[in-house]
């Protein structure tokens, strides 16, 4: 099916590519959106605009333990906060948490470090007095899908880089299948099918976010752009879900095993032939790595 699909590097410019995932046209089936949604914006701290949230709070008369702030997939270039409304309204009731995503800046409009600057913003927002009074409740979990993944890590370092004490603010990180390591690990260098993601649209997505002129591969090894190569004390639980049919297959290996060497918990679940994306998809393998991530978030919560 996604063989089959336009692709955002086809079109006249990715602008019109968002647009038609939006209206659901060419080809693409429209979002389901969750009516009780509610978009605010708040301010960001790295010039004059301003970021897009979009709340969802659980169901039903359900009080509200803390935030899920999720940061949405799509390579840094694609992909929208309100994408999954489903999949973040199924984790509000079920976790009894309010889900905030954040539609954070993409590429190629504006290029790394923007997409991570906005997303700090918005975990700082999340974590001030303001925003547990307009979330309801304390910042719990951080979570993201493929870049989203990317953005959960770099901003729980970020954080605690600024002094704020992540351990002890926040219960649990859930990246899934995210890239961390922006040279390439040896299980995408090696893969040949696509589904999805295959090796040529990553290189593609993370040229166009970190664009070669200004990060060559020696910049990109930096633990500041390359999340696989920071310090990585002092951080929450992490579970790290991932396919073996995913490109970015190694990515998640390594990355758990880092984790755990700084000295924090790390969970590593590998999903057998399990593609990238996997979660977002109306499968029994999603409804698994769902299962998955709703276990160990409800051990740490």
């Amino acid at each position: 099916m996604t063989k089959a699909q336009l692709q955002w590097y086809d079109c006249d410019s990715v602008a019109d590519y968002r647009r038609f995932r939006r209206e659901g046209s060419h080809g693409f089936p429209k979002p389901v959106l969750n009516p009780a949604a509610i978009n605010f914006t708040i301010p960001s701290s790295h010039g004059e605009h301003s970021i897009p949230l979009r709340k969802i709070l659980p169901s039903g008369n359900t009080s509200v333990k803390g935030v899920y702030l999720h940061f949405h997939g799509g390579g840094f270039v694609i992909g929208s906060s309100a994408a999954h409304d489903s999949l973040l309204s199924k984790l509000a009731t079920d976790l009894s948490l309010t889900v905030v995503s954040v539609e954070y800046r993409k590429a190629p409009e504006s290029i790394f470090p923007s997409m991570v600057e906005d997303c700090v913003d918005a975990a700082l927002y999340a974590l001030s007095d303001e925003g547990r009074q307009k979330l309801g409740g304390p910042l719990t979990v951080m979570s993201g899908e493929s870049a989203g993944a990317y953005l959960t890590v770099l901003t729980a370092i970020k954080l605690r880089d600024n002094g704020v004490d992540v351990r002890a603010q926040i219960k649990a990180l859930a990246p899934c299948y995210g890239i961390f390591d922006l040279t390439y690990l040896p299980s995408l260098r090696a893969h040949q099918r696509r589904a999805l993601l295959g090796q040529e649209d990553t290189y593609r997505f993370i040229d166009t976010a970190f664009p070669p002129s200004v990060f060559p591969p020696e910049k990109r090894k930096s633990g500041d752009v390359s999340p696989l190569y920071a310090q990585l004390e002092g951080l929450p639980p992490a579970l790290f879900l991932v396919g073996t049919a995913d490109p970015l297959l190694d990515d998640s290996v390594f990355m758990a095993s880092r984790w755990t060497l700084a000295g924090n918990e790390a969970k590593l679940v590998i999903v057998p032939e399990a593609v990238h994306g996997f979660t977002l998809m109306p499968t029994e393998v999603a409804e698994e790595g769902i299962r998955d991530v709703m276990e160990f978030l409800k051990e740490h919560i």
